[in-house]
Order: structure tokens, then sequence, then C-alpha cells
């Protein structure tokens, strides 16, 4: 039996791990773009703190990312596994790892991105409308924007997935 070069493993895992990710980008935009339009609107205040100097406003299209990516999060352990890194068993320690790292990237990482692209630094969604809106697209301001910050979020946070994923959860140490 002919042995797979390593550089050809590593595409057809890096191309697993894609198809993974479109997966959980599924479960996460279907479940934001539900949870936004019905419960959790942009402008519902759900929480506001002091933190180091500065206000924090907690609002219903954060809780719904968080939801809708903790949804990912749990269909992301389950394929990773046994599909991307082809694991039959992880140890404690690594499914430990995964959910520290997952979670920081959930519920660190992205609640900055979607509140920079959402409240601070919006004219790339402006930018998004305008196409949409010259393509004719039935999309509204509110949609282009959610929807993009979470795009970027979602990016930034499946790059640190993968490399954290590879070095530190699926590795081929043994138990």
């Amino acid at each position: 039996m002919k042995k797979t070069p390593p550089k050809n493993k590593e595409i057809a895992q890096v191309g697993r791990f894609g198809l993974v990710g479109i997966s959980n980008t599924l479960v996460d935009f279907i479940l934001l773009n539900v949870l936004a339009m019905t419960i959790l609107p942009k402008d519902l205040e759900v929480a506001s703190f002091t933190m180091l100097g500065f206000n924090v406003v907690i609002t219903g299209v954060i809780v719904a990312g968080i939801i809708s990516g903790t949804a990912a999060m749990i269909n992301s352990y389950i394929f990773n596994m046994r599909f991307t890194f082809r694991k039959k068993e992880v140890n404690a320690k690594h499914t430990l790892y995964f959910f520290l790292i997952t979670i920081f990237g959930l519920y660190f990482i992205r609640p900055i991105i979607l509140k920079i692209f959402t409240d601070t630094w919006i004219w790339p969604a402006d930018v998004a409308y305008y196409i949409t809106s010259t393509l004719k697209l039935p999309f509204s301001r509110e949609f282009d924007e959610r929807n993009l910050a979470l795009m970027v979020a979602v990016l930034v946070v499946l790059a640190y997935n993968y490399l954290m994923y590879k070095k530190f959860v699926f590795t081929d140490e043994k138990k």
C-alpha cells in the first residue's frame, strides 16, 4: 500500500477542515440571522457595564452570535474529531483544550470583531450595503452589517482555531 506524502495529507486535512467550516458557518449564519430577526435584534440592549473605564453594551446581535457560535462549536467538535483529524478517541486533556481554544475564539475574539464591525468601524458595512443595493438584492443595511461582521469574525477565528487545534488538540501524541 502506497503511503500518502505528508504534503498531500496536509492539503487533504485542510480541505476537510474547510468542509467542516462550511457546515459550521451554515449552522452559525442561519441561527444568528433567525435569532437577530426574531428575538435578539441589534437594538435590544441585553446588558451594560463599565470595564477598565469603558462603557460596554451587550446587544441582541452579540448574544445571538454567542448562541449561534455555541451551536457551531458543538458541530465543529464532532466533525473535526471524526472527519477532519480522523480521531477515534480524543483524551480528556485534548477535549478540554478544544473547548478552551474554541471558547476563547467564540466568546472573546468573535464578540470583539462583531462589536467593531457593527458599532465602531461601520464603513465596510456601508460598502457592502452599497453593493447589494446596486445589485438590487433584497438585503437591509442591518442584514449586510450583521453578516459582514460575522463573516470577518468567522474567518479570523477559523484561522486561529485550525492552528490551535493542530498544535494542541488533534495531535499525534500518544495519550
